[in-house]
């Protein structure tokens, strides 16, 4: 009930019982957890995507975070396929994205939910067969010139710009306050569309034997041209499965307010 009492004697009359059980001072109020865009963790974290990192704000404290990111791996490639097609490329793995995470019993577990804004995961590739070289595309059997030597380029991307994505995990880059390091882990799925393949090439072959006096341009020649489709189909269809990307990481992460 309210006694009238002016706030100094409130205060004068509750240090005089805590003094009175034995404590010297009350103890300090419990500290506010803010509300929407109260706080900004950041967090670094490597996985199948590669390195990247991640940026949190709540917009409900210790129960609802905003969270955005990106991730990025690159790999030089060099081999020589099944057909003997001499292929230098890179893979590349840049993503970034948007998710909302829930934390359903106020601790470190979440479930999240969200969408990739920027994709780009695939392989450019460049092919560049030696003359006299064999190599083969859909059912027949080529040899690069030496006058014009085969070249050609493959292009493989991991699905499209933009897609959803699931996952679940444990740690909150936005801890209570008093708190700040914390352990981040992630599982999921980001669905990225079918993959998509094309090739190209240029250049001259013979067929029936590496040495020839009258190679064949490739410009304008159906049957080449009819086998590249083939080829083109065959891995088209051979990666026609992969319409997710999982989501696997582990990190760290610091509250920096």
């Amino acid at each position: 009930a309210d006694l009238g009492l002016p706030a100094s004697a409130s205060s004068s009359s509750n240090a005089f019982l805590y003094r009175a059980s034995g404590q010297t001072s009350a103890p300090p109020p419990a500290a506010s957890e803010g509300g929407p865009f109260s706080g900004l963790g950041v967090g670094v974290k490597v996985g199948v995507a590669g390195i990247g990192f991640d940026v949190a704000t709540p917009l409900v404290p210790t129960r609802l975070n905003l969270r955005g990111g990106a991730t990025f791996f690159s790999y030089n490639l060099n081999l020589t396929t099944s057909d003997n097609l001499v292929v230098n490329g890179t893979l590349k793995l840049q993503n970034s994205g948007v998710m909302v995470d829930w934390f359903p019993f106020r601790g470190s577990f979440r479930l999240s939910g969200g969408a990739t804004v920027y994709n780009n995961k695939g392989v450019t590739a460049t092919v560049n067969e030696p003359s006299g070289s064999s190599f083969t595309l859909g059912k027949d059997k080529y040899y690069s010139s030496a006058s014009s030597p085969i070249t050609g380029t493959g292009v493989f991307k991991l699905g499209g710009n933009a897609g959803g994505r699931v996952s679940f995990g444990w740690g909150n880059l936005v801890p209570k306050k008093g708190h700040h390091f914390s352990f981040d882990t992630e599982l999921g799925i980001e669905f990225v569309s079918k993959p998509t393949v094309a090739l190209g090439f240029a250049g001259s072959y013979c067929t029936g034997s590496a040495t020839c006096e009258s190679p064949t341009p490739i410009a304008n020649n159906p049957t080449f041209a009819a086998d590249v489709a083939t080829e083109q189909a065959k891995l088209q269809n051979d990666v026609n499965f992969l319409s997710f990307y999982p989501i696997v990481s582990v990190g760290i992460g610091w509250r920096l307010f």
